[in-house]
């Protein structure tokens, strides 16, 4: 155990300095996501890194591809694609919870809760980078009207196309180490769970999180100042920001991944 953990000090320290350097991270989101990866790896090993990795490189790839079709709808968002501390808590925190879980109980059930949370991720992550290239307008998943890119709560045909693909693909990832005689029924469960944490991350964004109407060009965003001006908050909570949503996408996604292979394996 003390040299499995000390060769994931030395990955995890690796991945984060590369991360930082390629811009993928801040500093505070570099710091984080060793420490993430550290306990993945150091307590879980491949198996519990595996699918991190996997969305983290992808969704940072995805962020910095096609930046110029997505500037209209990046201006909406909070935080840019350079992901903070609170961002990689977000996305990874019950990822994290779940393999400190497992360690100290050897319920190898958890890893379900584990999978189903980063697939969450993945397709929320893969929704919002892949669906603002769409062509059409997206809806507001509340109303089904049709609002500008960008928005909290607005999904397309291409985000939910998106969210099922990187909830699929990153549940893959996790199939090596995996009895085959589970495989269907994880892979199953992980991706249920992703797109449902996806589409709850949609759902909480349009009736939770806080948004606020620029002054300046009307837009609706989730930024405080647009357009060089303060905005007004028309809708949502104040403290209920991307992150707890993100939070949420992820507990969801978790919780239910946990939940569906216990019913497809019984």
């Amino acid at each position: 155990m003390t040299e499995q953990l000390a060769h994931a000090i030395l990955f995890s320290a690796g991945i984060a300095l590369l991360s930082w350097r390629a811009r993928f991270l801040t500093p505070g989101g570099a710091l984080t996501q060793f420490i993430l990866g550290s306990i993945l790896l150091g307590l879980g090993g491949w198996e519990w890194t595996v699918p991190m990795v996997a969305f983290f490189l992808s969704s940072s790839i995805f962020s910095h591809l096609w930046k110029n079709r997505r500037a209209e709808a990046e201006s909406s968002f909070e935080k840019s694609s350079r992901r903070d501390a609170a961002q990689v808590v977000a996305n990874g925190g019950i990822a994290g919870v779940a393999t400190l879980l497992w360690f100290f109980t050897h319920d190898e059930s958890l890893f379900a809760l584990y999978l189903g949370a980063v697939a969450a991720a993945t397709a929320d992550t893969w929704a919002t980078e892949l669906g603002t290239l769409s062509k059409s307008s997206p809806v507001l998943i509340t109303s089904l009207e049709r609002v500008e890119r960008g928005r909290s709560g607005a999904v397309s045909v291409l985000g939910i196309v998106a969210s099922l693909a990187g909830a699929f693909l990153v549940s893959l990832t996790a199939l090596p180490w995996v009895p085959s005689s589970q495989a269907v029924a994880l892979v199953g469960a992980a991706t249920i769970g992703g797109v449902a944490g996806s589409l709850a991350d949609s759902l909480a964004g349009a009736v939770l999180q806080a948004q606020f109407r620029c002054m300046v060009c009307q837009r609706i965003t989730e930024r405080k100042l647009h357009c060089g001006s303060e905005t007004r908050q028309v809708g949502g909570f104040r403290l209920i920001r991307n992150d707890q949503v993100n939070l949420i996408c992820t507990l969801i996604g978790g919780v239910l991944g946990f939940w569906l292979l216990s019913v497809f394996l019984s």
